[in-house]
């Protein structure tokens, strides 16, 4: 049985968050789902292609709480946690901005991301999109909800998990070290013939 907490920021430009989704796995079970709405610190800029995108706009946070003043709610879902996001680095990076912004200490925690572990499971699909994936896994979504965005992730982690026949996430740390050297081999090659190729046509001449 596997625990772990699924997160998903919605943000009003390129880090600032404006709403945080968190979907709480136990035994390999949902058992919460928490939202919060929150006044990003760039109030009230929001960009328009992020307010086109969540549907979240000033006026819906500006008498919300910023996430200083949150923390001590959020903190215990993921200090000393097993967090997962679809497109983990966007969400660890907004959360460490964030973090670092209000010069809060970064709790200690260890991540995995969705997205990645589908390009291991649908390695033949040409989407790994969340919205992609719950529709061929038919798992529900209200895309760009934070909530539903983190519920969604951990219905899907919990799905590639089975796929994969692991029951330890030790297991996929593995996998995932082991896909991230072959990647870093099949680059190098692919660098390799294409200066193979360079010296060719340079030889044809």
């Amino acid at each position: 049985m596997i625990d772990f907490v699924a997160i998903d920021f919605e943000t009003a430009d390129s880090f600032h968050p404006c709403s945080l989704g968190l979907a709480l796995v136990r035994n390999s079970k949902v058992v919460e789902v928490k939202h919060w709405l929150i006044k990003p610190s760039c109030y009230p800029y929001f960009h328009f292609y992020a307010q086109k995108i969540h549907g979240i706009h000033k006026e819906d946070v500006e008498f919300e709480p910023e996430f200083d003043e949150l923390w001590h709610q959020i903190k215990p879902f993921i200090e000393n946690q097993t967090l997962v996001a679809h497109n983990a680095d966007f969400d660890i990076r907004v959360l460490r901005k964030t973090l670092g912004q209000y010069k809060l200490e970064e709790p200690k925690f260890r991540y995995f991301c969705s997205y990645r572990t589908a390009r291991i499971v649908w390695k033949d699909s040409k989407k790994a999109s969340l919205d992609f994936l719950c529709k061929q896994e038919n798992i529900e979504l209200e895309h760009h909800n934070a909530d539903s965005d983190a519920y969604a992730c951990a219905l899907l982690f919990l799905r590639e998990l089975e796929l994969l026949g692991i029951s330890d996430l030790t297991q996929l740390q593995k996998i995932n070290r082991r896909v991230t050297k072959e990647l870093k081999i099949a680059k190098e090659e692919r660098a390799i013939l294409r200066l193979l190729r360079r010296a060719e046509r340079l030889n044809s001449k």
